[in-house]
């Protein structure tokens, strides 16, 4: 099992834009239609619950925005006022969809992708990677 999980932030769904300052960003991805760009971070596991509050507290109040992060078989989808740790499996993700609906996210935006460390160099693309060393 690892010891630490991965996240995918959106640099805009935080109130403070110096949030994301706090991380290892090992990749970016820039949105082809939005104005937003997705950081992969690194967050040790002893930190992973500190964190999950941290980024419910600093999500832009009044807006539809949630986060994820990743390890192994669990995913962790969090939202303002709602965590939803569900599994990479799709047939898990129901609940946590429905939740997001109601906020108005569309569907096509309520695809938790990457979910697993496999995934992350076919999402962000071999180019978007960061040097981390």
């Amino acid at each position: 099992m690892s010891k630490e999980y991965h996240g995918n932030l959106l640099d805009t769904s935080f109130s403070d834009p110096h949030y994301l300052d706090k991380f290892k960003v090992f990749a970016k991805r820039k949105s082809e239609t939005n104005p937003w760009t997705l950081h992969g971070v690194i967050v040790p596991e002893e930190e992973i619950e500190t964190v999950i509050r941290e980024v419910q507290e600093k999500l832009v109040p009044n807006e539809p925005y949630y986060n994820h992060f990743y390890r192994d078989d669990e995913l962790i989808v969090v939202f303002k006022d709602k965590v939803f740790r569900i599994s990479p499996d799709r047939s898990t993700w129901i609940d946590a969809v429905a939740y997001g609906q109601t906020l108005g996210i569309p569907d096509d935006q309520l695809v938790f992708d990457p979910n697993r460390f496999e995934g992350e160099q076919e999402y962000f693309g071999r180019e978007n990677y960061v040097d981390t060393s």
